[in-house]
């Protein structure tokens, strides 16, 4: 048996042995500008960015779109290029296509296209459109002309603009024949065309003994006259074990003759004529007995859950036989089983995994794929048996408080209450030394999390590994490692250093990843890198972070792009990925610390049971591996309750349809109007103290920045009402709430902020002077109501908000008395001179404990 391998990589390859573009390959590197969690999208230079803009998800089927906008009154200049480079050839044909969308755009002169070096000549998109209907396609297909240096450089430019273009999806492509054979990629392209065999069915340490074969896919051969050109040599424990044909897809080896257990296997890619080696990897292989699992009297109840007993129990004491249809998280419940002291419902190899001290007389346990039994003794006749297997239930963090001290605090009693109910693994911070032997006699998981982003090369990335507490320490069942991008070249060194590490037994390491994979090769290296990590047993967390979205049909379709799409392209990179994938929604929404909930109009609660549902129903995420949350500790005590509980809806009980239908909640409430003030003062009555006293006014960044909206599309939050308090009379807005329950109780969040503290760039937290007011259709709920002054003092904070307005958050709530209210605002306590700010009007129902 081999006790440790490292994945040795040794990889040589010559692109001179194949066309350098694949006819319809885009040469543009990011051209769909995902910035996800970046302040601006990755290989894109802009010069000045006062009139530049970039919305994520804002572009043609819900990618990122590029915005210019400026005034009429101030018409603005703009330059965003890529491409600086020697890499084209002059006279021959090329292409560009871009999606346009455009409102009143004017310039004196812009385009999207190439210029050689000095800008001597320019061929491309070279006349922008004044106004679309929506989305609207455009292309230019031209010769290249010569450049002094051979270099060019791929602009998009406006100069003397006014209104606004909005720029997506955009392509440069090479035509012509030449233009195909002598175009060189970028680096990052490059990456697509090296030559790999790649490890893809099964995972490298679960190859059964009675199907002893494994399959390689190869990437950067495409031609079928260079495959017959070499030759797939395969070593086993250091002798040569099979030689045959390169096939340009997928590549089967027979493992046939070999004994059960760990082997050290070499595959080596040689030309047949000189021998010279194009690609060499080793990994270590298993072969494995495969328990056999009947799956007959299974149901499965939803992508995450299989039922495997729903039995009534006839006699105090029963044993039952059930096949685990695979290694991973089952979940067991006695229901009305009584209280006797002799009650319990024990595993085989696990011993009692439920008595009568077990809370809700439940528990989660991992269990090995194929025949297990179980007993239970001591319950009453007529008591339930439920035991299903589920898909692993991820939370990020482990008890966490919040920022926000009123929200109260998320502690060990708050997580044993509402968290662990519903979650068998918590990720990252700090389980309490006295509550750590009850969390791991649970059964459940605790992964810590480890820094990888921007590694600086393969070797110390590994020697992060190597000295990684969640692998040094007991308490602990593995890492995470935080966090990749698809757009980033440093996942060239994660790749590496993962074929090259060996996790210790028993130990998971898990990869957080942002975006969508891309380019083929490098991107399936790397998820298959991630899911063979720690013998097999790794995941791919993927960071679905979604903003809401004006109205339900925009959400809907934005969840297709952000979540169903990067599930279907996960499943291109990697054969049956849903398995080895956990789609990780947030349950952030905490105004001004950092929040998904960036539209006041819209229940982020039923938009997070959308995600849910998603998941859950749709056939594309069929055996997910993992489905979870990261951020509870960046969410209001209300939104980190609900999201457990959808956990626990979905992922425990294996419910399909939306929670969120019991409790009557609705995407747009509708309660309120233009609660932004986007639309100025429309659906407001005002009673101004005199004329211009109560206006509408904006600040560029005041959304994002102050208040957090997180991720959201540029000018989000910017627009406001402003009270200027007058001597004598008070300034009043209003509306009528309607639409509301008697009998329920409500929530109203709104955000306030001194407008000179924004002109005049000063960071001066202190209580803004706003009064809220209801008519007598509310009962206010005073200890449930509070005001939060963003008075935060660390390093970090101080550095983002320099020169920043700090804002209130004003939280009230109420049980209404009858269907409306008249709901009012005032800057009655205020004093003469005053300006304040006051946007993110939101009334939802509350979902109570």
């Amino acid at each position: 048996m081999l006790k440790k391998i490292f994945h040795v990589v040794f990889v040589f390859l010559s692109v001179a042995l194949y066309a350098a573009v694949e006819p319809g390959q885009n040469l543009l590197i990011n051209p769909d500008f995902e910035a996800e969690q970046l302040d601006w999208p990755k290989y894109w230079h802009f010069g000045v960015r006062q009139y530049l803009q970039f919305e994520l998800g804002g572009g043609p089927k819900s990618g990122g779109a590029l915005v210019l906008k400026a005034e009429l009154s101030e018409p603005g200049n703009a330059r965003i290029r890529q491409l600086d480079t020697k890499m084209l050839v002059a006279g021959e044909t090329y292409k560009i296509s871009a999606w346009l969308k455009s409102s009143d755009f004017k310039a004196v002169r812009g385009g999207i296209l190439l210029h050689n070096q000095g800008w001597w000549a320019a061929r491309g998109i070279l006349e922008l459109p004044e106004n679309t209907d929506g989305w609207e396609y455009f292309e230019e297909v031209f010769t290249l002309m010569e450049s002094k240096d051979k270099g060019y450089t791929f602009t998009i430019y406006a100069q003397g603009f006014s209104g606004e273009l909005q720029i997506g999806d955009l392509k440069l492509e090479a035509i012509s024949s030449k233009a195909l054979s002598g175009t060189q990629l970028p680096r990052e392209l490059e990456e697509q065309t090296k030559v790999r065999l790649l490890p893809w069915e099964p995972r490298l340490n679960h190859i059964p003994i009675n199907k002893p074969q494994i399959s390689f896919k190869a990437f950067g051969m495409r031609e079928q006259k260079i495959c017959d050109e070499h030759e797939v040599h395969v070593s086993v424990d250091q002798r040569p074990f099979a030689q045959q044909k390169m096939q340009p897809e997928l590549n089967n080896i027979s493992l046939a003759g070999l004994k059960t257990g760990d082997h050290l296997l070499e595959i080596e890619l040689r030309n047949r004529n000189t021998g010279q080696s194009v690609f060499s990897r080793s990994h270590q292989i298993s072969l494995v007995e495969l328990a056999p699992v009947d799956e007959s009297a299974h149901k499965r109840l939803n992508n995450f859950v299989v039922e495997l007993i729903d039995a009534r129990l006839t006699a105090s004491e029963q044993s039952f036989d059930f096949d685990n249809p695979k290694t991973g998280w089952v979940y067991l419940a006695l229901q009305n089983a009584g209280n006797s002291a002799g009650l319990s419902l024990s595993l085989s190899g696990l011993g009692s995994v439920i008595d009568g001290k077990s809370e809700g007389r439940e528990a989660f346990r991992y269990l090995e794929r194929g025949r297990h039994s179980l007993r239970i003794q001591g319950v009453v006749p007529g008591a339930g048996l439920k035991l299903y297997a589920i898909s692993e239930i991820f939370h990020f963090s482990a008890p966490q408080n919040s920022m926000v001290r009123q929200n109260g605090k998320y502690d060990w009693a708050f997580y044993k209450k509402h968290v662990l109910p519903a979650v068998t693994t918590l990720n990252g911070n700090y389980i309490p030394d006295q509550h750590l032997p009850e969390y791991q006699a649970s059964g459940r998981h605790w992964l810590a999390n480890l820094g990888t982003s921007s590694p600086q090369s393969a070797e110390s990335l590994l020697e992060k590994l190597r000295t990684a507490k969640g692998f040094q320490e007991d308490k602990y069942n593995g890492i995470t490692c935080d966090e990749q991008f698809f757009t980033r070249p440093f996942l060239y060194y994660y790749t590496d250093a993962l074929w090259q590490f060996s996790a210790p037994e028993q130990s998971f390491l898990y990869t957080w990843i942002v975006g969508k994979p891309s380019v083929p090769g490098m991107h399936s290296d790397f998820f298959s890198a991630s899911v063979n990590a720690s013998r097999g047993q790794g995941k791919v967390l993927f960071e679905a972070y979604c903003q809401s979205k004006p109205n339900e049909e925009l959400a809907r379709s934005y969840l297709q792009d952000r979540v169903l799409d990067t599930m279907l392209k996960f499943e291109q990179c990697y054969p049956n990925a849903a398995q080895y994938t956990g789609m990780i929604f947030g349950n952030f929404n905490q105004i001004p610390i950092i929040s998904l909930d960036v539209l006041p109009e819209v229940d982020y609660k039923y938009f997070l049971d959308m995600q849910l549902h998603l998941a859950a129903t749709d056939p594309a995420f069929d055996k997910l591996g993992v489905i979870g949350y990261w951020g509870g500790y960046y969410g209001d005590e209300e939104l980190f309750r609900w999201s457990m509980r959808l956990l626990r809806h979905y992922c425990v009980e294996g419910k399909s349809e939306m929670l969120s239908n019991e409790y009557g909640y609705r995407y747009n409430p509708g309660h309120l109007q233009n609660c932004d003030f986007a639309d100025s003062l429309r659906h407001w009555k005002v009673q101004a103290a005199e004329n211009g006293s109560v206006s509408t006014a904006s600040f560029p960044g005041y959304g994002a920045d102050s208040q957090r909206r997180w991720g959201a599309p540029s000018g989000t939050g910017d627009s406001f009402c402003l009270l200027k308090r007058q001597a004598g009379t008070a300034n009043r807005i209003s509306q009528s709430a309607s639409g509301l329950i008697p009998g329920r109780v409500y929530t109203l969040q709104f955000v306030t902020a001194d407008y000179q503290d924004m002109l005049q760039k000063r960071s001066n937290p202190r209580p803004h002077p706003l009064k809220v007011e209801f008519s007598e259709g509310a009962e206010v709920l005073p200890k449930q109501s509070y005001v939060y002054v963003d008075r935060r003092n660390d390093q970090r904070t101080n550095t983002r908000l320099k020169g920043l307005a700090r804002v209130n958050l004003h939280h009230v709530r109420f049980k209404a008395v009858g269907s409306e209210v008249q709901i009012s605002f005032s800057d009655e306590s205020a004093e003469p001179g005053e300006e304040l700010a006051l946007n993110y009007i939101m009334l939802k129902p509350y979902f109570e404990p």
